[in-house]
Formats: structure tokens, sequence, C-alpha cells
């Protein structure tokens, strides 16, 4: 049986506590029940050995705080307790408890005739393993917590399959063909172009390249609901969590940027660049992952994106000389499709000798642990704005003062944010 993958992290667990608490009315122990809940989320096979360091240990989770602000408890179990408890009759009926107000359980019958197996076996000396019952009552709740209502559908896609992980790993980029829905690529396309205009009549529109003919949209998640759902879609996440896979109960990743990009009639192309900006040599494992979304069809003419097939494995930036011996390609594609690639691949957007300006979103994320080398505390909320004022330029660049504020980034117009696309 196909167990459905999940992101073991402390806010994906917050996310699910809500659904699994309103079950708990009949259960003997709810903090011993919610923390061998939490256990098996967390841990695919975990280890109660509060002593031990081992990536299954409990002790990776019991050192801090996370999970215990996450149930809501003053302190943990004692992990024998829990180890216990996680072999015992007692959480086997209280799953049973649990399990007989959710939809599925209740179409089948009785409760504790599903749950006729052991709910954990042990594999090795205090080391447990969950059934699939067990596992798949975990899959019920993530499910649950998955059905929130969205304002905006964006695509009819789920998961991605294998030839786009496998295809970004060999060749550094792959093209999703029709990613967004028609629907969905009228509404993104017309408030886009909205913002774009608005921005370039008041002046505060972000204008580069050669002949400055290529206009940048900031902070887009700001100026319309939809581009949140975009970059948040359940389909990005799922890609998102796979590239960034670590060994970690905190989050894989981030967002980098979310843009907007119109290349005008007669831009000229940009120079062969990555987007993976560390000092040579790039490591050889995905920093950035970034996502080009088409509004208008990208062709051989207009401006689209081309890539040197293969570059993310060079493990450097390009200099003049090397792109004179690597050929690029053009990824051409129809509006709505998504091109996603590795930060580190070397490529640009073209000349655009067409008529017509070429028009698409930029989705950059990164892996998470950027934000945490060199952000351990949240400086800018937990200094007061008078403090942050009084420090220094470089006290200011230390803790991220006024960080990469682009022009026309605080151009936030609520006419346009509160604008209905249906």
């Amino acid at each position: 049986m196909s167990l459905q993958k999940f992101r073991r992290t402390y806010l994906h667990l917050n996310e699910i506590i809500p659904h699994l608490v309103k079950h708990l009315k009949l259960t003997k122990d709810k903090e011993l029940f919610l923390t061998a809940f939490s256990t098996f989320f967390l841990i695919e096979k975990p280890l109660f050995d509060h002593t031990a360091h081992a990536a299954n240990s409990i002790q990776t989770f019991y050192a801090n705080h996370y999970l215990r602000e996450t149930l809501k408890l003053n302190s943990l179990p004692n992990p024998e307790s829990l180890y216990n408890y996680c072999k015992s009759e007692n959480f086997k009926n209280d799953i049973i408890e649990v399990t007989k107000s959710v939809s599925t359980v209740k179409k089948k019958g009785d409760a504790s005739n599903v749950i006729s197996e052991d709910i954990c076996k042990e594999i090795s000396q205090n080391t447990l393993e969950p059934s699939i019952v067990l596992q798949n009552i975990i899959s019920q709740f993530i499910n649950e917590s998955l059905e929130q209502p969205r304002r905006y559908s964006i695509t009819d896609l789920t998961y991605p399959s294998e030839k786009v992980f496998s295809e970004i790993k060999s060749s550094g980029f792959y093209i999703i063909n029709d990613f967004l829905n028609k629907k969905s690529l009228k509404q993104i396309k017309e408030i886009t172009s909205t913002i774009a205009t608005s921005e370039a009549k008041k002046g505060t529109g972000y204008f580069y390249g050669e002949t400055n003919a290529n206009q940048r949209i900031y902070n887009l998640i700001a100026k319309h609901p939809i581009f949140v759902d975009l970059v948040s879609h359940p389909y990005m996440m799922s890609l998102l969590d796979r590239i960034y896979e670590r060994s970690t109960l905190h989050e894989k990743f981030g967002l980098n940027s979310m843009t907007g990009h119109i290349v005008a009639p007669g831009a000229k192309a940009i120079p062969m660049h990555i987007d993976s900006v560390v000092p040579d040599p790039i490591p050889n494992w995905m920093i950035r992952c970034i996502a080009i979304l088409a509004l208008d069809d990208f062709t051989s003419n207009n401006g689209a994106t081309e890539f040197v097939r293969g570059s993310h494995k060079f493990l450097k930036r390009p200099m003049p000389a090397d792109v004179k011996l690597h050929k690029a390609e053009i990824a051409t594609c129809k509006a709505g499709s998504l091109i996603i690639f590795d930060g580190a691949i070397w490529h640009r957007s073209t000349n655009n000798s067409s008529k017509n300006s070429r028009m698409g979103l930029m989705l950059s994320y990164a892996a998470s642990y950027f934000m945490e080398l060199c952000g351990e505390e949240e400086h800018l909320t937990i200094i007061p704005k008078e403090t942050l004022e009084s420090f220094s330029p470089k006290m200011k660049q230390m803790v991220g003062y006024h960080r990469a504020i682009k022009k026309g980034a605080m151009d936030i117009d609520k006419k346009i944010y509160n604008k209905s696309l249906y």
C-alpha cells in the first residue's frame, strides 16, 4: 500500500493539531495522546531515548520549546512513560475513540474493527514503527487540514510528476505546459497588467535594461490576494518540500521574492547570469528554485528566457568567455505554462524583436537555512522602530533594516488589492 508523503515539521504539525483536538473528548490522557501522535507525525520510526542524538531520537524535539508550544503543554511526558503508552492498549483504545468521529471510519463502520492490528510495533530496542492504520489516520488529519477554502483555484494540477524532478536535476529546468487553468490565466494576467500600468503612470515603476524597456513589479503578494494563492499553492509546496528535503523538523524553504517581469518591444537581452548569488564554486545542492509563469506565449523573438542546459552542474557563474562556448536554448511555451529551474543554471531574458510585450511572473524560493544563518533572531520584529532608526548605517545593514526595498515595492493600491477577479 502506498502511503502519503508529507513534510515532517513543527509548522505542519501546528496546522494539523486544531483538526485533531476536537476529536479528543474521550481519550484517557490527552497530553500523552497528543505527544504520541506528534511523535509519529514528526519522526517516522521514533527512538524513545531522551539522551540520544540520533536523527530519529525524540531528543531531537524534546530539547526545545517548539513541540510544547504547538501542543500548548507546560512540559512533555517522561520519554519512558510515552514509550510505554505507545506500546499499550491505552494508545490503541484512544486511537479508536478519536477515529470514531473521522469521516472515513464512519463510512466503514465500527472503528475497533478498522483498527484490528497493533498500532505500532517494536523494530529495535526503544524504537517503534507505526502501523499502516496509524499512518493513514495521520494522513486523514493532514487531508482535513488541506481542505481549507482557497479564493482562487490557480491550477488543476495536484502534485508534480517524477519527470519534473528528474529533468530539473539533469537539465536544470523543466517546462510544465498548461499549468494555469484558463480562468486563472485570465485573472492573473488582468491584475498584473493593471498593477504594471498603474505603477508606470505614477512613476513608481521599476524599469531597467540597456534601453530601460524591462519592467519589474515587486512585492506582488501585498498587491493582490491571487498572488498569495499562487505562490503558496499545494502543488508548489509539494514540489519545494521535495527539492529542499533535509534532516530537520523546521521548514526547509522560504520565499525569496514574487515579482512580475514585462519585456517591452525593442528590449535587449540582459547578460547571462545565475540567481544563486554565492561565491564560486557554487554548492552542488540547490540554493534557489525559481518558477517563471508565462502570462503570454514565450516565443523565439519576444524576449523569452533562454537557458544553457545542464549549466547548473558547472558550479560557477558565467563569464563572457564561457558564454561563447555554450549554446543556449530558448524556453518557448504557451501562456499559462510554468518553467521551473535551478537558480544555479545560466539563463537570461532575450531580445524582444516582436511588436508586443512579453509578460511573466517570477516565483523565487530559497533554502531556509540562509535565513537561519544570518537571522537567528528576528531583529526587525523584536527591536523597537525608534531603536532601529538610531542605529548607524552599518548596524542597520547587519540587522537587515530597509534591505532590498526596490522601487515600486511599497506602492500598494488598496483599490487594486480589493479588486474582484470573478
